[in-house]
């Protein structure tokens, strides 16, 4: 009978379904195997399914945005800038800026209060929430407590507040509290609360849907309030219950009459552009630098995470397909075609690759779900759980694809070797070196050059808006990246060859290592290549991580130096008489009296133990005193002025001036004259200006010991300054007395788009002075330390200004409550003290070493997953090893070696592509100091080898199977 040889169709599809049938029951056949390359799937999908569910539940939706703000009415009217002429809102009310014509005159708030109420009460109910601060004895102490009044439990309010425990309030002189007031004043329902408005019966714990449990908040009605602590209408927000949707029409009234409106029909429907006017740019919200910055970085992370499967898969599949050759010469001996082979190999990657992103996104997407509820039950405000379903499908989706991609490069390896009839025990390196090179230097330039195209597009400023300058520039340094990984891949086995050449010096397990690594390269690469992959994500995170917090230190304003606080010895306040007055001008019955440091000092150094020091701090009387105690002082625009009150400064010689680019960071970054002391703002914080005194004074302002050289200028009448910007060519440093109030001095010859980082006041009165620097270990801000006789020669009044506590370390919270107490008790209730300087609170050094962790963990992972699948590969060699009298020892010691040659080579490549990464994403930014966490890269590099070979060692089993012989019969 004559065979038919016209096309059948539907081939292809029974083609499909036999490769995944037959790849599906050769991962039933080695389970371990399986569930190793399916867990390196799962692991990134898992992380960015875990990510994506915290992210998207810190966004809320509108009508979350609209019940936590508004409950159940349609918006509120607030009355805060009711006194302002031609008053103009944006769609988002309150929420956002408010415009007015500040030229216009002001409106009496009573004459449109009335006409206010008309206009709300015709359609609206009117349920008024005011917001004011009452005071409560803690430990003979007074606290504020944030105080809501009004009817919270109303069900107009459902969605904003919620009744945890107890019930609402039914008598004069109950209230509800929150969760963390309780907690702070060690309340119980049905305990009372004596504050400066009465004392109230606690019966409700409540929850304020917009903030967090544990903030202290109290909830009473208007009628319980005494008449002196009674809101008035700038302190009152009106919600409005009804039906009738508050339009922007209904806003534009309200304008006209000093009022704001921030209503859900605004939100969900905002007016247009040509509704708002001409001001409608006014009120758009502009993006911050950082938040491009942040969004440039996560899609380079987004990217390297992605890569990363593809390489932690492809490194456990290029090994586990050599497992397969028996069954796939089977396949070829019974005819099938290398179109087939190559389905069965990537249909075992579809089927691993579904399966590990199922079962990463399932862990991911319930740990992150568990989180978020748990946050929410404990009393997280502004989070709900919000899963995306369709991104997390999309992950599944690219997880399928990343298992199909990862098993293409070993499926047509393997393929061609099974065709090709070699069957024999010795592995084949299916790698065409030559041509990789060629491919791998290719890469290497492009990589070249689209790393170098950000530094191109910010100098010749190809693009003049910025979001589309870092679009480019973030997919050029993402396309690099990309690029630069497959170069140093295909580079790889070449390095391997170079570094491996001469071998005879190494210790055996080394020799034996480095020789089995070339002659397999066809899983050496691949497991390279899944620690590069690993390396260069973390290390790209953590440079761009150190450079941030470099950035945030270097733009901190220190007050003192660290574990340092102010105890003020001058408090300006309020006289009795004056608090009330109305038509008072602005400094009327403002008072200013001196503490007792004597008074202050014990109370302090009692209430924090051994460990804290006082050091009195005298300096020039400040301008804003001198004028109070001043009897010729007028107030002039405002500001209360007298010819008798100057301010004292350093004058910095001409040379040594600052000049700001257009960005408002310094011309030449590096430029010694825009750092230091008093050089970014020119003025001080709550340090004198120029501090009087002597060797003890200036010790505890330099954080150390001042030289012998400056102790003896300042001993004959000269000043130690603390930045050497006010350091003139003679070494004298020029003292001035200034109008605080004059206009600064211009330079005329300056560019355009620059200007001076420090104005230039007109000296009154000038001082040379010899001069010796001293920078203190913070650039804390204060000019310079005279003597007192120095400054009583000048004629610069001076008194004592604060008591500087340095402590070994930061006081506990408790602690710090103490102190509080006892200042309080030893200067008066309105005494106010400037809290321990920490320095930047930055958690990036926490975060950096568990990044560090986390890295470690996944190179660990990948180094021994593919090492553990190359030694059941490479059992035959072990066999033989063993078979030839080889101690047990011998063969841990040869799978620690490959071990650790595998993850040392993989993390040098990683951290220097991270690296790479990381400084070509941050060369847009001009002022980004690029820090190099070599510490961390030390561990990495080090560490994290050593403890793989260890483990390599121990899972290594001393006693081999036996092995049976392979044939085909």
């Amino acid at each position: 009978m004559a065979l038919n040889l016209d096309p059948q169709r539907g081939i292809k599809t029974q083609q499909f379904k036999l490769a995944l049938h037959l790849a599906w029951r050769d991962i039933r056949k080695h389970r371990g195997r399986s569930t190793l390359i399916a867990a390196l799937i799962a692991m990134p999908i898992m992380i960015i399914s875990a990510v994506l569910v915290v992210g998207f539940s810190k966004m809320p939706t509108i009508d979350e945005t609209l019940s936590v703000q508004f409950g159940q009415t349609v918006g509120r009217v607030s009355l805060q800038y009711s006194d302002l002429a031609n008053l103009r809102q944006g769609p988002l009310g309150d929420l956002s800026s408010v415009r007015f014509d500040d030229t216009a005159a002001q409106k009496p708030v009573a004459k449109n209060d009335q006409e206010f109420r008309d206009l709300l009460e015709a359609d609206y109910e009117v349920l008024p929430l005011s917001h004011i601060t009452v005071t409560s004895l803690l430990n003979q102490a007074s606290f504020p407590i944030s105080t809501t009044i009004g009817d919270v439990l109303n069900p107009a309010f459902a969605g904003k507040f919620t009744i945890l425990e107890g019930r609402d309030t039914a008598d004069p002189h109950e209230a509800l509290a929150s969760p963390g007031l309780l907690q702070r004043f060690n309340l119980q329902l049905g305990e009372k609360l004596a504050t400066n408005a009465g004392e109230f019966t606690i019966v409700g714990v409540i929850r304020n849907h917009q903030v967090d449990d544990i903030d202290s908040g109290f909830y009473v009605q208007a009628a319980d309030l005494p008449d002196d602590l009674a809101p008035d209408s700038s302190e009152t927000a009106y919600y409005l219950a009804g039906d009738k949707p508050a339009d922007w029409v209904f806003a534009q009234r309200l304008n006209h009459l000093g009022a704001v409106l921030t209503s859900s029909e605004l939100m969900r429907n905002p007016p247009s552009a040509e509704e708002i006017g001409a001001s409608a740019s006014e009120f758009a919200d502009m993006p911050e630098d950082n938040g491009t910055m942040l969004i440039a970085s996560g899609a380079l992370a987004a990217a390297l995470v992605l890569l990363e499967v593809v390489l932690l898969a492809g490194a456990a599949f290029a090994v586990g397909t050599r497992k397969q050759q028996r069954d796939l010469t089977l396949l070829a001996v019974s005819g099938a075609e290398s179109p087939t082979l190559r389905a069965v190999v990537t249909s075992g990657g579809l089927w691993l690759g579904t399966l590990g992103g199922l079962a990463g996104a399932l862990i991911g997407t319930g740990v992150a779900s568990w989180w978020i509820l748990h946050k929410i039950g404990t009393g997280d405000a502004q989070i709900w759980l919000h899963i995306p379903w369709v991104l997390i499908l999309a992950l599944v989706a690219v997880a399928a694809l990343a298992g199909v991609t990862a098993a293409l490069a070993p499926a047509r390896a393997v393929a061609k070797h099974v065709l090709r009839g070699s069957l024999g025990s010795r592995n084949a390196d299916g790698l065409r070196t030559a041509k990789n090179r060629h491919r791998g230097f290719g890469f290497l330039g492009v990589a070249f050059l689209m790393l170098l195209a950000p530094l191109v597009i910010q100098a010749l400023k190809i693009f003049e808006d910025f979001e589309v300058q870092m679009f480019v520039s973030t997919a050029c340094v993402i396309l690099g990246v990309l690029s630069l990984v497959t170069a140093l891949i295909l580079l790889t086995a070449p390095v391997i060859r170079l570094l491996t050449a001469k071998t005879s010096w190494l210790p055996l397990p080394l020799r034996l290592s480095s020789r089995d690594s070339v002659r397999n390269m066809s899983r050496t690469v691949p497991a390279v290549a899944a620690v590069l992959a690993a390396a260069t994500l973390a290390s790209t995170v953590m440079v761009y991580w150190s450079s941030v917090s470099e950035l945030e230190t270097n733009n901190y304003t220190w007050s003192y130096n660290p574990n340092q606080a102010a105890l003020p010895l001058s408090v300006m306040g309020y006289s009795a008489q004056a608090l009330g007055v109305v038509g008072g001008g602005m400094h009327d019955g403002q008072t200013v009296r001196q503490v007792d440091s004597d008074e202050v000092i014990p109370a302090a150094l009692a209430s924090l133990g051994t460990s804290a020091r006082a050091q009195v701090l005298s300096g020039n009387v400040p301008e804003d005193e001198c004028t109070l105690l001043d009897p010729k002082a007028r107030e002039i625009g405002g500001q209360l002025q007298s010819p008798n009150c100057l301010s004292w400064a350093l004058q910095e010689p001409a040379e040594n001036r600052c000049l700001l680019a257009a960005d408002g960071k310094p011309v030449d970054l590096s430029d010694w004259r825009c750092k230091g002391s008093m050089a970014a703002t020119g003025s001080a914080g709550v340090l004198p200006n120029i501090v009087v005194g002597g060797e003890k004074e200036l010790n505890s302002l330099l954080g150390r010991k001042a030289s012998s050289e400056s102790l003896k200028i300042l001993a004959s009448g000269g000043a130690v300054i603390s930045n050497p910007v006010f350091l003139n060519s003679d070494g004298t440093t020029t003292l001035i007395a200034h109008d605080p109030y004059a206009e600064l001095d211009e330079v005329a010859d300056l560019p355009e788009d620059q200007r001076l980082q420090r104005g230039i006041p007109p000296a009154k009165h000038s001082y040379p002075l010899l001069a010796s620097v001293e920078e203190p270990n913070k650039p804390i801000p204060y000019y310079a330390v005279i003597s007192p006789e120095t400054a009583s020669r000048i004629g610069m009044p001076f008194n004592e200004r604060l008591a500087l506590i340095s402590s070994d370390q930061l006081p506990s919270e408790a602690q710090n409550d103490a102190l509080s107490i006892a200042l309080l008790e030893a200067a008066g209730a309105d005494y106010s003290w400037e809290p321990f300087e920490t320095g930047p609170e930055s958690t990036v050094a926490a975060g950096l070493w568990a990044l560090v962790a986390l890295s470690a963990l996944i190179t660990l992972s990948a180094t021994s997953i593919t090492s553990g699948l190359a030694l059941a590969d490479g059992r035959e060699d072990h066999a033989v090893l063993a078979s030839i009298g080889a101690a047990p020892r011998l063969r841990k010691a040869l799978s620690a070696s490959q071990l650790l040659l595998t993850s040392a080579l993989g993390t040098v490549f990683g951290i220097a592509a991270g690296t790479t990464a990381a400084v070509s994403l941050q060369a847009p930014f001009r002022g980004m100091a690029v820090v190099i966490p070599w510490g961390h890269f030390a561990v990495l590099l080090f560490v994290v080898p050593l403890v793989g070979a260890l483990v390599a060692w121990l899972s290594t089993a001393s006693r081999l199977p036996l092995l049976r012989r392979r044939t085909l019969a």
